[in-house]
């Protein structure tokens, strides 16, 4: 049980010879707030002190409190009908800006994707466009190939072959 007893030491409890000395332990234990800490010994010109300023704490009591509407220890009072405008006002206007950005997000969407379509169908028509050009000059062969196989058989009797 002597875990809990102060310690104290023999010089601790004699009670100060000097009278100055028991004014500096007072100001050491106790200091004062527009005093600064300064043992008896040293000597500190004027211009060199330094100047301190130490605030008293702020206490409960000092502190301006604000309740919410929301908040379980605030006084209930009843709201006038201002106040139940300004709320319904303010929710309206966060919702309706809401929906404002979605569309604005919607519509920039839209215009991303149609662009990007756009660029597809161009691709797609240049490439097509190739395509054709190839199957017309294909088919352009063919059909001189067949122009001249036609012009052959009219032209030759099977009994006389031609050196051509």
């Amino acid at each position: 049980m002597e875990q809990n007893k102060p310690i104290h030491n023999e010089e601790e409890v004699k009670p100060p010879n000097n009278p100055q000395d028991a004014v500096h332990e007072q100001q050491l234990i106790n200091p004062t707030t527009d005093e600064s800490i300064v043992p008896a010994d040293e000597t500190i010109p004027e211009a060199e002190q330094p100047i301190t300023h130490n605030p008293p704490p702020v206490t409960q009591q000092d502190m301006e409190v604000h309740h919410h509407a929301h908040d379980p220890a605030a006084p209930h009072h009843k709201k006038n009908w201002k106040s139940y405008f300004w709320e319904f006002l303010m929710l309206f206007l966060a919702v309706f800006c809401g929906f404002l950005a979605e569309y604005q997000l919607e519509h920039k969407i839209e215009r991303d994707r149609a662009k990007e379509l756009a660029k597809s169908f161009y691709e797609e028509l240049k490439n097509d466009s190739i395509n054709i050009a190839e199957k017309f000059q294909s088919r352009n062969k063919q059909e001189s190939a067949v122009r001249f196989l036609v012009s052959y058989f009219k032209d030759s009797s099977l009994e006389n072959l031609s050196k051509e």
